[in-house]
């Protein structure tokens, strides 16, 4: 039988439902955010098919690292749920963004404890795993993190579009959009060095990270990654804080005349680093 042909996916709004949190507020930021990236030159697509992300981190290895089996759906463990992809196509339909996330029920363990025994990396970690593949964590709030937890991750520019602003507005989308599906207890992310060096964080809206998540043998020979995290209680603080700032930047350029916009306010104050 012919594998099931990878699904196409769809404009973000038709898939846009705000169940959990402020409705009202999530609604309006996700549909201003959506906007915003239309005005970039994008648009948001969404789909629950994850293969299309491996698809294409494929076509795109010349600028993207191979991604973590927490979101393949071949090897995913039992603890992985539901997960969607967002996609950010240019003018001609071309992929130049993507971000995905996935739901994980930690209920009744830690994030420390399924990332060391490879449980969220695999079904079977006995059968699945490498012989020598293994996970060491010592950032503490590891240990703490439980519950509905919502992963973030397959963060990729193209890079001719990086530098652009869209840091500034993709990250927080995913992640309000992930906590309005699935009621998340943490969203949570596993950051590389050199982000953290730049001081990107800061626009992604994450404002504090832990080392070290130590990953060797497994997808990538070697990988050391910072554990950003933001509980329940500060998702909906993020995004207001942050529509308060853009109605403050929407004021400033009103009060500015047509011929001396500039461009950068119209990107939300592009830090142009994504």
């Amino acid at each position: 039988m012919l594998p099931d042909a990878i699904s196409t996916p769809v404009r973000f709004t038709e898939e846009l439902r705000v169940q959990f949190g402020p409705k009202r507020e999530i609604g309006r930021f996700l549909l201003d955010g959506d906007r915003i990236l239309t005005q970039m030159g994008v648009r948001l697509y969404v789909s629950q098919d994850l293969r299309r992300l491996y698809d294409i981190n494929r076509r795109h290895r010349d600028s993207w690292a191979p991604l973590m089996p927490v979101f393949d759906p071949a090897n995913a463990g039992l603890r992985a749920g539901p997960a969607f992809l967002f996609e950010l196509r240019d003018a001609r339909g071309e992929v130049v963004a993507t971000q995905v996330s996935r739901l994980l029920d930690l209920t009744g363990t830690t994030l420390k404890a399924e990332l060391e025994q490879l449980s969220l990396f695999y079904r079977d970690p006995a059968s699945q795993s490498g012989s020598r593949e293994r996970i060491e964590v010592t950032a503490p709030m590891a240990g703490e993190i439980s519950g509905r937890v919502g992963l973030s991750g397959g963060l990729w520019y193209r890079p001719d579009w990086r530098g652009r602003g869209l840091s500034l507005v993709m990250p927080r989308m995913t992640r309000t959009f992930a906590y309005t599906n699935w009621d998340t207890d943490y969203t949570i992310s596993f950051v590389e060095q050199p982000p953290i060096d730049h001081g990107i964080l800061q626009s992604y809206g994450l404002p504090v990270s832990q080392p070290w998540i130590k990953i060797r043998d497994s997808y990538r020979p070697e990988v050391d990654l910072h554990l950003t995290w933001r509980p329940k209680s500060e998702i909906a603080s993020d995004v207001a804080a942050y529509q308060a700032d853009l109605n403050k930047r929407r004021e400033r350029v009103s009060d500015v005349p047509d011929t001396q916009k500039s461009p950068e306010l119209v990107r939300q104050g592009s830090s142009r680093r994504s």
